[in-house]
């Protein structure tokens, strides 16, 4: 497929390459992304006091955090700690970014009222119903409006296992992203009253680990054998030309499979068994929710069969109900906090390329990635 043209200059996410053991793509990746990174934790900084918690507090919390993941993630915490000697931070400063779900939602004295939208609209199309017969993932990313500035694409190349090409916040292990062995991921806000009752892995690391994997099957299995603390939808799909959906609780996985080569999701619980088990709290702040999957989902389903990267941009562009859209303008929030579509993150999974828009809702283009 040819790169999207673009529509006006925008500044692109710097690509950040990261090789070689843990410990040093940590470095590297801190050194790289430092004015970014730093950026990223004045923002959650000043989002955790705004919850009437001490960052000291979250530190103290994010020290508990490290201690598990020493064990169970080790990999993924030594360069943890390449990225906090890279950037010269310490190193819970950088587990507390990764662990931002778990400092913003559950240290507040409000406990798990998520009261400001983190919303995405996410969406697959399955060689069957493309033009060429490739495998297109997508997603507008939606929340505080100056995360744009603290993005980052990474290509990582390890020692070991295949390379990942990942969008994230700065100093974050993984977002939406691809691997060499073709599979993809991307990841929608999603909450139940079962939030915040356990601990878990955070959710960069998740992603993270899902990216490490070759084969849909293993994908799958670490999405469902990672303790969750919170709530979230993962949408996990490969090359090879098949896709699932996760609603992921602390306790339970609903899955679901594409419909007639199309899979979409938004920000509420879709499965028959989630809506019968769970309170739905995803809601109570993204209520625009319900109609977003459904106009994306008629956006392409009109073009199945000639599916393109320029279908998908269109159907993520979508402004009814504006500004509360798929692709959402900046709305003012509780305590002068903004929202909107930070991104838009388009995947050749096929190709193994990756095209990101920051800020769509304005002028914008579209960077095209790639893996090599």
């Amino acid at each position: 497929m040819e790169p999207l043209p673009p529509q006006a200059e925008t500044v692109p996410f710097p690509l950040i390459t990261l090789e070689g053991p843990a410990m040093e793509r940590g470095r590297q990746y801190g050194v790289q992304a430092g004015e970014r990174i730093a950026v990223c934790l004045a923002i959650y900084r000043a989002a955790i006091d705004a919850k009437g918690v001490e960052w000291e507090k979250a530190r103290t919390v994010a020290r508990r955090i490290q201690e598990r993941l020493e064990k169970s993630h080790p990999e993924q915490m030594a360069e943890m700690r390449g990225i906090a000697e890279g950037v010269g931070e310490p190193v819970e400063d950088i587990v507390a970014i990764n662990a931002r779900t778990e400092l913003l939602y559950g240290l507040s004295k409000a406990a798990v009222a998520r009261s400001e939208p983190d919303g995405c609209t996410g969406a697959i199309a399955l060689p069957s119903v493309t033009a060429d017969g490739h495998l297109l993932h997508g997603q507008n990313w939606d929340w505080r409006d100056e995360c744009a500035d603290c993005g980052v694409v990474l290509r990582i190349i390890p020692e070991a296992g295949p390379r990942i090409l990942t969008f994230v916040e700065a100093g974050m292990m993984a977002r939406a992203g691809l691997n060499s062995a073709g599979v993809a991921i991307t990841g929608n806000f999603l909450e139940c009253e079962k939030d915040g009752s356990r601990d878990g892995v955070p959710i960069p690391l998740i992603r993270r680990a899902v990216l490490s994997q070759t084969h849909l099957s293993d994908a799958l299995l670490t999405v469902l054998q990672s303790p969750r603390a919170f709530s979230n939808n993962l949408m996990v799909s490969h090359a090879d030309g098949d896709a699932i959906d996760l609603e992921t609780t602390p306790d339970e996985a609903f899955w679901i499979a594409p419909e007639g080569g199309l899979l979409v999701h938004a920000n509420h619980f879709v499965s028959a068994p989630a809506r019968a088990k769970l309170q739905d709290r995803s809601l109570l702040v993204n209520a625009d929710s319900l109609y977003r999957d459904r106009r994306v989902e008629a956006h392409l389903r009109a073009a199945a069969g000639s599916i393109t990267l320029e279908t998908l941009k269109e159907a993520f562009q979508d402004r009814w109900g504006a500004p509360r859209a798929v692709c959402r303008s900046v709305v003012s929030g509780p305590g002068g906090r903004t929202s909107s579509t930070v991104a838009t993150i388009l995947m050749d999974v096929t190709a193994r390329r990756m095209w990101v828009a920051p800020r769509p809702y304005g002028p914008h283009s579209y960077t095209r990635y790639d893996l090599d």
